[in-house]
């Protein structure tokens, strides 16, 4: 394992070194000469930064704060995301629609919790919460209605340990190396019934060569490696997409070569693997294992009273159908949609704003009800929340927030609300001119 803990620093992130040639010097890139005075810098031309992925909503500009001023200074100052974090520990590993940025939940559980404390997420997706909490000594616990979501959390908060995580990286090479030869020789993987309309969103050669990968990864053991080898199949499955909503917008031009499906997957099990490593290393001794569950936030399988902070961003009403978003990823690992549709929350059905303020209200009592029914006397709620639509009018969420939450005895305390981009056509014509907002929501939970 010492070979995936050199060059990171104590997330796991990298610290780039230029890569010697033979004689110590830098490597040429083809097509050039070892020296090349047009890329000289001179003493005023400064370095061009590094390119960032950007895997989270787009942050920055004016904050606006409410409530009790050093608590709303305090969630002001969350909206100070650290980047470097978007990509530390296991945080980049698979991509998930409406992810909470890493910092955002790093700051808040510091801030609003001691060490031990229990942490719940009601709404716990791919476990950013989860990842936080764990690597800051609280125990945490997830619930989420996707199965996809659930196993991508297991995945990404699973410690492995040196053997493991060496057998992780082992057998992704492996599997790699044996799928891109197939690819290269063109042989060809019985196709199952249900990949025959993959076509559509795959180029062919790249189909055959994932379903290749698929193959080997569904014959791996069912233990802790060998799902993770599921989700780095998974984690890959857009990066190669020709069309569909979730396919990048070059795919259907991009040229793949074969055999390099089967190296990102390689690749994205020893990021895995460094992740899982610099968790381990940051998680302090003695810390529980998150408990990770499929489930309903209407309906939390937690006694009363039994935790001290949740930290969780519910569905934006009538914004996203997160079945949809991820229906290729539950199509290649076998995984129902069924379920998740009917307990998903908030979710579109057709188009923007389509969601019925009765049953989104309705929705949101329930959720907020459980909320409060966890919470421990003067525990408290921090909820990310965006302005959503529902009836085809914006939303308030602050005002939805605070309405649902009173029966449950949670009472606001402070705010910080941020400005978002609106990139949908619909959605600038229902906000009209007005900002949609990015709010964070501090709850406490008052005595009986």
């Amino acid at each position: 394992m010492e070979r995936l803990k050199r060059g990171r620093n104590e997330d796991g992130n990298p610290q780039r070194v230029p890569k010697p040639s033979r004689d110590g010097t830098r490597r040429a890139k083809p097509g050039g000469s070892p020296h090349d005075p047009r890329r000289d810098r001179g003493p005023d031309r400064p370095a061009a930064p590094p390119r960032q992925r950007r895997a989270f909503s787009t942050l920055g500009g004016p904050v606006e704060l409410g409530g009790e001023a050093e608590a709303a200074r305090t969630l002001g100052r969350l909206y100070d995301v650290e980047r470097s974090l978007e990509r530390a520990l296991t945080h980049g590993f698979h991509s998930y629609a409406g992810r909470l940025h890493p910092s955002i939940a790093r700051g808040a559980i510091a801030a609003f919790t001691a060490p031990g404390d229990t942490v719940v997420d009601p709404f716990c997706g791919s476990g950013t919460v989860l990842v936080e909490a764990m690597g800051l000594g609280r125990r945490a616990v997830g619930i989420d209605a996707s199965p996809l979501g659930v196993a991508i959390a297991r995945a990404r908060t699973t410690l492995l340990g040196d053997d493991g995580c060496e057998r992780l990286v082992t057998e992704a090479a492996g599997i790699a190396e044996e799928a891109g030869e197939r690819a290269r020789k063109r042989r060809r993987p019985e196709v199952p019934r249900w990949a025959k309309k993959e076509i559509a969103r795959f180029h062919a050669h790249v189909l055959f060569e994932l379903l290749g990968l698929r193959e080997l990864v569904m014959a791996a053991a069912d233990d802790p490696v060998g799902r993770a080898l599921r989700l780095c199949l998974s984690s890959i499955l857009v990066k190669f997409m020709k069309a569909g909503p979730s396919a990048p917008r070059d795919g259907e031009a991009k040229r793949i070569a074969r055999g390099i499906p089967s190296r990102m997957f390689a690749d994205r099990a020893a990021e895995l693997a460094r992740g899982l490593a610099a968790l381990e290393r940051r998680t302090p001794a003695g810390t529980p294992a998150p408990e990770v569950a499929e489930g309903d936030a209407r309906a939390l399988p937690m006694p009363a009273g039994s935790a001290a902070f949740v930290l969780s961003s519910p569905p934006y009403a009538g914004t996203y159908d997160y079945a949809a978003i991820h229906d290729a990823r539950f199509l290649w690992l076998g995984l129902s949609e069924k379920a998740f549709r009917r307990l998903q929350l908030g979710a579109r059905a057709e188009a923007v704003g389509d969601v019925a303020g009765s049953g989104w209200r309705a929705q949101q009592a329930r959720f907020m009800a459980e909320i409060g029914r966890i919470l421990r006397p003067g525990g408290r709620a921090l909820l990310v929340v965006g302005d959503g639509v529902v009836d085809g009018r914006a939303e308030n969420a602050p005002d939805g927030i605070a309405e649902a939450g009173a029966p449950a005895g949670l009472a606001p305390v402070a705010r910080a609300s941020q400005a978002r981009p609106l990139h949908d056509r619909r959605l600038q014509e229902i906000f009209a001119g007005q900002p949609r907002r990015e709010h964070l929501l501090l709850l406490e939970k008052t005595p009986a």
